[in-house]
This record gives C-alpha cells, sequence and structure tokens, in this order.
C-alpha cells in the first residue's frame, strides 16, 4: 500500500506521517528532508539566492540517506556527514520552498522518491505526493490546519532544538510560505481531486493518526502491514445501493436498504460527516448517542456498511415486530442486566468482521449534550482487531413530536477511531479508559456538530 499525505508546513504531516507508517507497520518516507538536506548543500555552496538552478547538480551528484527513528524526527545523511539538526533550522526553512520550486531539483528528487515508492508499504509526505509523486496511492490525505496553529507548532519544535523566534514571525514566514508553494507553476502545494482533506486545527496527532489509519484500513490494510485478501479484490457492494456488503448479510436489509438512505436523506435533508472514517472491511463498533427509536435507521442510512444493532428486547414482544427487526439484522438485549446472550451474539457479529451498533448511553437521552457512557461498551472496543468509532446524531428526537410526524434536517457526524489503550495496563483500567475516551470524543463531536447548525 502506497498512502500519499500532502499538506502545508506545520500542518502535521511529518508527525501524522511516522505514526500512521509505525501503526500499520509500513516504511515512511521523509520526502521533505531530501529537500531541505540539498537546500543545505545549496546555501553551503552559496547558490541561494541568484544560481539556485545549479542545485541540481548537488542533488543528482550527492548521496542523501534518511533514516527513521522509533520516537523521533528522521536522522539524514548527506553522504557520511549527519545534517539532521542543520535541516531544520530556520535559515533552510525560509529557502527550501525556492530550491524545492527548481525544475531540475525537484526532477532528480521525484524520481528517487517514486523508486523508493514502487517497492510499495510506504507513507510519503510533502506537497505534491498525491499529485505528482504517487498519483496511483490507494490512501491519498491533505491536511491542513490555521496559520496561528501551524506556528504554535513550529515555534514548540524549535524550541525543541534550542532556537527561539517570536511567534508572528513564524506566522509570516508560514503565509509567505504557503503563497509561494501555492502559486509556483511547477508541482504546486494542492489537495488532490480524490484526497480527503482533514483540519488538523482543533485535533490531537492522536485523532489525526486514527483517522488515517481508518482511511488505510478501510481501503484494506491491516495493521500490521500491507496485504491485499485472496485475488486483491476490493469489497464487494451491493448493486443498487453501492452499500459494502456484511459477512452476515442478510436479505431483508439488502432490499431494504437500497431505497431507504436516498429517502431518508432526501426527507430529512441528511447531512453526513466523517463516513470515511469507517472502515470498509473488519470488526466495528459503531458508538452512537441515542435521542429517538428512528436512530438506527439513520445509522444505517449513514453508515457505508450494514449495521448489526443490539436492540431492546421490547421489540420481541411483538412476534411480528420481532421477527422483521430480527431478520433487518438485529438481535435483542435486555436492558439493565447482564445478558449474556446479547454479548455473545454482539461478540459473534464481530468475530465475523461485520460492524456492530451501539448506543452506550442505554437508554434515549433526549436533553442536549450526552448521557452517560455505560462501562458495557467497553467488552467489545476491547477485542483484538476491533476499531471503535464514535458517531453522534443530532435533530432526530425532533422528527416525531406529539404524535406527529416532523422532517427536521439531521446531522450525523462519524469521528475517527478512539485510542485502545495499552495491554499492558490491568483490563479494569482499560475498560476505563475507553469509555473516557469514547465520552470525550462523543462529546467533541456533538459540540462541533452544534457549531456547525
Amino acid at each position: 500500500m502506497i498512502i500519499a499525505i500532502d499538506g502545508p508546513a506545520g500542518s502535521g504531516k511529518s508527525t501524522v506521517a511516522r505514526e500512521v507508517a509505525k501503526r500499520l507497520g509500513l516504511r515512511y518516507l521523509d520526502t521533505g528532508a531530501m529537500y531541505r538536506a540539498v537546500t543545505l548543500l545549496a546555501l553551503e555552496a552559496g547558490l541561494i539566492p541568484e544560481r539556485i538552478s545549479e542545485a541540481q547538480v548537488l542533488a543528482a551528484s550527492t548521496p542523501i540517506r534518511v533514516i527513521q527513528q522509533e520516537n523521533d524526527l528522521a536522522r539524514v545523511f548527506v553522504g557520511d556527514r549527519e545534517v539532521s539538526q542543520e535541516i531544520r533550522g530556520p535559515l533552510v526553512s525560509r529557502h527550501v520552498s525556492a530550491v524545492s520550486a527548481d525544475p531540475g531539483v525537484r526532477s532528480v528528487l521525484t524520481e528517487r522518491q517514486r523508486q523508493e515508492a514502487a517497492t510499495g508499504d510506504v507513507v510519503l509526505e510533502g506537497r505534491d505526493m498525491g499529485t505528482v509523486v504517487v498519483p496511483q496511492a490507494e490512501v491519498k490525505v491533505f491536511l491542513t490546519a490555521s496559520v496561528e496553529e501551524r506556528a504554535r507548532r513550529r515555534q514548540l519544535q524549535l524550541a525543541a532544538q534550542g532556537i527561539e523566534l517570536p511567534l508572528e514571525q513564524i506566522a509570516n514566514d508560514l503565509r509567505a510560505r504557503d503563497a509561494y508553494d501555492s502559486g509556483r507553476a511547477l508541482a504546486p502545494l494542492k489537495k488532490a481531486d480524490d484526497a480527503i482533506e482533514i483540519d488538523t486545527t482543533a485535533m490531537s496527532v492522536e485523532q489525526v493518526v486514527n483517522a488515517v489509519c481508518a482511511l488505510a484500513l478501510g481501503k484494506g490494510c491491516s495493521r500490521t502491514g500491507w496485504k491485499l485478501e485472496e485475488g486483491g479484490e476490493k469489497p464487494e457492494r451491493w448493486p443498487l445501493c453501492g452499500m459494502v456488503r456484511s459477512p452476515l448479510d442478510t436479505r431483508l436489509y439488502r432490499v431494504a436498504y437500497s431505497f431507504i438512505p436516498w429517502l431518508w436523506r432526501h426527507l430529512f435533508r441528511m447531512h453526513i460527516e466523517g463516513a470515511e472514517n469507517v472502515p470498509l472491511t473488519g470488526p466495528v463498533v459503531l458508538a452512537c448517542n441515542h435521542r429517538s427509536n428512528l436512530d438506527p435507521f439513520f445509522l444505517g442510512s449513514a453508515c457505508p456498511r450494514m449495521v448489526h444493532f443490539m436492540a431492546k428486547a421490547e421489540l420481541w414482544k411483538s412476534r411480528a415486530l420481532g421477527w422483521l427487526v430480527e431478520r433487518m439484522g438485529a438481535f435483542p438485549v435486555k436492558r439493565g442486566e447482564a445478558d449474556r446472550e446479547a454479548v455473545r451474539r454482539a461478540l459473534e457479529v464481530l468475530e465475523a468482521g461485520a460492524v456492530l451498533g451501539v448506543f452506550p448511553e442505554g437508554k434515549r437521552h433526549r436533553e442536549p449534550g450526552l448521557g452517560e457512557i455505560q462501562p458495557g461498551v467497553s467488552l467489545f472496543s476491547l477485542r483484538e482487531g476491533v476499531l471503535t468509532v464514535p458517531v453522534v446524531m443530532t435533530g432526530t428526537e425532533r422528527v416525531v413530536r406529539n404524535h406527529c410526524l416532523r422532517f427536521p434536517r439531521v446531522r450525523v457526524a462519524f469521528g475517527p477511531p478512539i485510542e485502545i489503550p495499552s495491554k499492558d495496563l490491568p483490563r479494569a483500567e482499560r475498560g476505563a479508559l475507553v469509555v473516557q475516551r469514547l465520552t470525550d470524543a462523543m462529546k467533541a463531536l456533538l459540540t462541533e456538530v452544534g457549531e456547525k447548525q
């Protein structure tokens, strides 16, 4: 697999790319370090600013090695000389855009990067990875962030190297670099048409990494390295609605969701965000807030895969209704008690590599905000290989008011999968951390959705 991560300076490309590669067992190629190394050589040779075109000779004749470190920036060598610290300084940062825009330099380093990517299993980051260097990449991401946030990050990075610069100066340098990178004729900074844009301004590194990993997993990348399913085929989709088929597919669900998503999205003007955070293969827990009995239909209409719901056992009091919801992939759970049979059914869904939908608040919570997340969700989230994706919906509580059907705007937002605590921790502590992280993620999503209404 090839993952291409592009974006402006300070958007978090290097940190995210390094962590994604580590988590998925892929190689990481710091292409920016290669341009910085050539820029350093050009500065030392006195080629900047009048003779930048001569830097092509330096790029072609000088061996540049980039060695990735486990928990640090890459070590960079020019021949036998290490330049890891020197290439991160403000002088190189100020001139690297001009050097990287030189056609000769870019031609030499682009070819080297393509040779590295040709062997596969790599994460590349830069400004034209998805548009020029590896347009065939399976996953393309474009990271953005506000200038203020990027300046703050760069200031912290420089301070760690013992370099102190005013925040405003760094911000002005970034603005100038953005304008130059975006406006240059050769390989300008821009988002590939098929890239997923992620604004990292208010996101932690963990959240961004989770989002990119979810995209990779959705394209078939395993957690321990890239491998294709037999035959290398993409997940099979239902012919009418395009929904990815479930390992536990039911005919009634397939028929119903050939028209329900289209109908509901139009009637309720559904706005769906973050559906790319749901991997198209493998076991997933969708943990969603609960405001209406119609929530399963809205979540099912927004999700790209069939969802198997834990539904309240009271629905089975009516034989006909129980038969219907079970044929739709749901199974009963007795609320307020330890229902071992429901847990067994849920684990069967996950072990089959399907999607389990749960409402971890335990009951409907019509008031603004989020109800208390019940600890039982950790039983599923802590299973090996399971991703837990937080989901929030707003507007569903207004669909039926005073026994009258209404058509409010419904919003559904999928967040990045939550980080699962280390196995080194006691299970009880891991479970508590899962609940806390899920709570924080769902509250953040509710706040974000509320601000957009």
